[in-house]
C-alpha cells in the first residue's frame, strides 16, 4: 500500500487545538468517543445465520489463509455446529466469547481520522469551524510509530462500501476468522472493520491510524511531523498570528497556505502564504 506524503486534520482553533500544538500532544479517541454515533461505534449482532452463510464466510478465511500461508486449510465439522438449521448451543457459546473479545479490543483501540485532501468544502464546513479553523498537514512517516513487524500497517486507507455489504453479524465475523483459528486473522478483521465505512462518507477520502493501546489517550506529537497548516476562507487574522507564534515558539518552519475560492466553479484551492502575503492582515472572506 502506497502511503501519502501528507495527511490532513481539519480542526477548529479552540483550546484543545492550541494545547495540542503547544504541548505537542495529539488526542486519539476510542470508537465510543467519535462524533458520529454510526462511525466505528457498532455492536456486532447475534442474529442467527444458516449453515450455508456460515460456510460462505469461512471460505473467505480459507482464501486469506491460502494467500498468506501458501497452505490450504479445511474444516469438515460444520454440521456439528448447527441443529435444525440454526446455530447450536456450542457455536453460540463460542460466538459469545468472540463477541466479548471483540468488544474488549474495540474499547482499547485508538482511532485517529485524517483526510487525503485539504481543500474539501464539506470537510471545512463540518470539521474546520465553518471555514474559520485550520487544517493541519502531517507527514505520516514522522507522525506514526511502526507496528511490531516494522511497518506502518496500523495506518489504513478507509474502504467505502454500501451499508448492506458491511458485515456486522457475529457468526459471520467469527467464521471469517476461521473460528478464531488465527489471532492475526482476528486482529486483521477488527482493523478492517474499523477502516470500513458507508459509501456516504466517501467524500472524506479518509485514512485511519488504528492504535491497539492509545484509545482515549494523548499521543506524543513530534513537532517535525507537522508538514503544513492551511487556513480557512474565514480564518481570523488573530488565529493566523497565534499559529505563527506557536510555530516560532517551537522553532518550526512549516509551509503555510490560505484557501481561496476557485474562479469558475464551486470549490477551493490553496495558495502559499509567505511573509509578504496580504492574508496575514486580512481573512479571505
Amino acid at each position: 500500500m502506497e502511503i501519502p506524503d501528507e495527511l490532513f486534520k481539519y480542526r477548529d482553533f479552540g483550546k484543545y487545538t492550541i494545547l495540542s500544538l503547544l504541548n505537542q500532544g495529539l488526542w486519539i479517541p476510542k470508537p465510543s468517543q467519535l462524533n458520529d454515533p454510526f462511525d466505528a461505534q457498532f455492536k456486532i449482532s447475534d442474529v442467527d445465520v444458516s449453515i450455508e452463510q456460515f460456510k460462505s464466510a469461512f471460505l473467505n478465511y480459507q482464501c486469506w489463509y491460502q494467500k498468506n500461508h501458501n497452505h490450504t486449510i479445511r474444516y469438515k465439522g460444520f454440521e456439528l455446529l448447527f441443529d435444525n438449521g440454526k446455530p447450536n448451543s456450542h457455536l453460540k457459546e463460542k460466538v459469545n466469547l468472540f463477541r466479548d473479545f471483540w468488544d474488549k479490543e474495540s474499547e482499547n483501540l485508538g482511532v485517529l481520522s485524517l483526510s487525503a485532501v485539504p481543500e474539501n468544502t464539506t470537510m471545512w464546513s463540518h470539521y474546520g469551524e465553518n471555514h474559520c479553523g485550520i487544517c493541519i498537514g502531517y507527514n505520516p512517516r514522522k507522525l506514526f510509530p511502526k507496528s511490531p513487524n516494522g511497518s506502518l500497517d496500523w495506518l489504513r486507507k478507509v474502504e467505502y462500501e454500501e451499508e448492506r455489504d458491511i458485515i456486522r453479524n457475529a457468526y459471520l465475523l467469527y467464521a471469517n476468522t476461521g473460528m478464531c483459528h488465527s489471532h492475526i486473522a482476528v486482529m486483521e478483521l477488527i482493523y478492517k472493520m474499523f477502516s470500513t465505512k458507508s459509501i456516504d462518507w466517501s467524500y472524506e477520502k479518509e485514512w485511519r491510524f488504528l492504535s491497539p493501546t492509545h484509545g482515549g489517550n494523548l499521543f506524543k506529537l513530534e513537532i517535525d511531523a507537522i508538514s503544513s497548516i492551511t487556513f480557512g476562507l474565514r480564518t481570523p487574522v488573530e488565529t493566523k498570528s497565534a499559529v505563527s507564534h506557536i510555530l516560532r515558539y517551537h522553532q518550526k518552519k512549516t509551509k503555510l497556505f490560505q484557501t481561496v475560492r476557485l474562479d469558475n466553479t464551486i470549490g477551493l484551492k490553496r495558495v502559499v502564504m509567505d511573509g509578504d502575503s496580504k492574508y496575514w492582515g486580512e481573512s479571505y472572506e
